[in-house]
């Protein structure tokens, strides 16, 4: 594939990753808000999010991959610093949701067929903000992949 292929590619996986990472930002600000019954209804047993586990997990792993090659191909051009940015953010955004969301993951499964501990909302704010952060890192690496195409176009 040629370096615009893996451009189109990168650009359009990263903007779907952003996209789902933007989602539960528009969201943050009433789910924070919600009771127990409401928040877990929607998030543990509700079924809610399990497209973003599933489809969604294959387009962010796409999006990194895609980025990696980008990165790799412009070495040696001015965009590169740009597309490693890239790279790295959605790297970082990926370890940073296996350090925070993941392990909450872990417990909300517990709470599917069983009970909900009393500190329940510190689940909530651990997986809310987690979620969170990593929109801020995906979208740095979104804005460096389209200024690192913008900086070879003519004006």
């Amino acid at each position: 594939m040629t370096l615009k292929n893996w451009r189109f590619a990168a650009l359009l996986l990263t903007a779907l990753t952003l996209g789902m990472g933007f989602c539960h930002a528009m969201e943050l600000p009433a789910r924070i808000t919600w009771d127990q019954p409401l928040w877990v209804a929607a998030t543990v047993t509700g079924g809610l999010y399990r497209m973003f586990g599933t489809l969604g997990a294959a387009i962010d792993l796409a999006a990194i991959g895609c980025s990696i090659v980008v990165a790799v191909k412009t070495r040696g051009m001015h965009a590169f610093k740009l597309s490693a940015l890239n790279a790295a953010m959605l790297v970082l955004a990926l370890l940073l949701w296996f350090a925070i969301v993941l392990p909450v993951n872990f417990e909300l499964a517990n709470w599917v067929r069983g009970s909900v501990p009393l500190d329940w909302a510190s689940y909530r704010l651990r997986w809310e903000s987690g979620h969170a952060i990593n929109t801020v890192l995906q979208l740095i690496g979104f804005c460096a992949l389209v200024l690192s195409v913008l900086h070879e176009t003519r004006s």
